[in-house]
């Protein structure tokens, strides 16, 4: 290791730690809000497994956390091309190396396709462009819980990573670099704006 590698990658390894802290604090709070606000001050917990349905609006679920993806989609360059869904899958085609951080514009073009069809052919999917429950469903096993659950991140390739939650009523989100988070919409775009 050359020198002051070891202490240039504590610093690194410092302040990643304080900067999630930091995200993970300001959307507890958030969240806990919006759980209070939404149910009342109840928690109800679901034993259903997972349906949804694009009509819902948002990518949702209930029951087990890792079925929640598998029933989605699709999202495409001809079907529901312009919304938050597609923001994410184009982070998550982002956090594989994929797509640049500039690609993510929540709009499913011909840049976003052919990543699509290099990821889909990458994990043994038919490589249709196509981002529907089979390819959701492969995204989904690289989530993991992040401390408890409800929490959860998407282990990327090197050291790219993304933060979701799922809210007491299913409604999936994703963390913005601002520490903000915006719901999983299919009629919405507002993680690109």
């Amino acid at each position: 290791m050359a020198p002051g590698t070891k202490a240039m990658f504590n610093v690194r390894i410092r302040v990643f730690l304080d900067r999630k802290a930091i995200h993970m604090l300001l959307r507890i709070r958030a969240v806990a809000a919006v759980a209070v606000a939404v149910t009342g001050g109840a928690l109800a917990v679901s034993a259903a497994p997972a349906v949804a349905s694009v009509s819902q609006g948002y990518i949702t679920g209930s029951g087990d956390w890792r079925d929640d993806w598998g029933d989605e989609g699709p999202v495409s360059a001809s079907t529901r091309s312009h919304n938050n869904v597609v923001g994410a899958w184009q982070t998550i085609l982002w956090a594989d190396g994929y797509l640049t951080q500039a690609d993510v514009d929540c709009r499913f073009g011909s840049a976003t396709t052919a990543a699509t069809k290099e990821w889909q052919s990458d994990r043994g999917l038919v490589s249709d462009g196509v981002v529907g429950a089979q390819t959701l469903a492969k995204a989904a096993t690289k989530l993991d819980v992040y401390e408890q659950e409800g929490w959860y991140w998407y282990d990327g390739a090197g050291s790219n990573f993304i933060y979701f939650g799922r809210h007491a009523d299913g409604k999936w989100d994703m963390s913005l670099p601002s520490g903000e988070t915006r719901l999983l919409s299919y009629t919405s775009a507002s993680i690109c704006s």
